[in-house]
C-alpha cells in the first residue's frame, strides 16, 4: 500500500475537524458508557463582574459522564485573596454534584494554581516534570 505523509506547521483547522469526525464515527466500537454523544456535555460557567459590570474573573467547566472538568478558573490580581476563586470552585462543584458528578479533575502547570486547588481538596494524580523548561504540568482530581 502506497501513501504520502504531509507535514503541516500552520495548524490547519480543517484537518483537526477531519480527525475529530473520524474519531466520532468510531464511537460505536467503544463501550456504551464512553460513547455518549458530545451533546451530553453540560457546560457550567460562572462569571464575576465588578460594579461597572466588567468581568473580573470566572470559571469555565464541563460536566460529562460522572465527571466535572475544570477548564479554566481565573480572577484579576486585585480581586484575589477575597475568597472569590474558592467560592466559584465550591459553587461549580456543588452544581455538578447535584447533576450526578462523583469526581472533579483539572490540569495546570502553574505552581501557585496547583497550591490553590490542593488547598481546596484536590490531589495531584499526575505530574510531568519540565513540561516546558522549569515548569511542571499537573493533573489533579477530587472526589466530590
Amino acid at each position: 500500500m502506497n501513501y504520502n505523509v504531509t507535514i503541516d506547521m500552520e495548524g490547519r483547522g480543517e484537518f483537526s475537524n477531519f480527525i475529530y469526525q473520524k474519531l466520532e464515527q468510531c464511537k460505536e466500537e467503544y463501550p456504551t458508557y464512553i460513547a455518549k454523544n458530545k451533546e451530553s456535555v453540560q457546560p457550567i460557567n460562572m462569571m464575576v463582574s465588578n460594579e461597572e459590570q466588567k468581568w473580573v474573573g470566572g470559571i469555565s467547566s464541563e460536566l460529562y459522564w460522572n465527571w466535572l472538568e475544570i477548564n479554566d478558573c481565573w480572577v484579576y490580581e486585585q480581586y484575589r485573596g477575597q475568597g472569590i476563586g474558592t467560592e466559584l470552585l465550591r459553587t461549580v462543584e456543588n452544581m455538578a454534584r447535584k447533576r450526578g458528578a462523583d469526581y472533579a479533575m483539572l490540569t495546570t502547570f502553574e505552581q501557585r494554581t496547583k497550591k490553590f486547588y490542593v488547598a481546596n481538596g484536590y490531589k495531584v494524580v499526575g505530574e510531568i516534570k519540565d513540561y516546558f523548561p522549569g515548569t511542571n504540568f499537573y493533573t489533579l482530581k477530587k472526589t466530590l
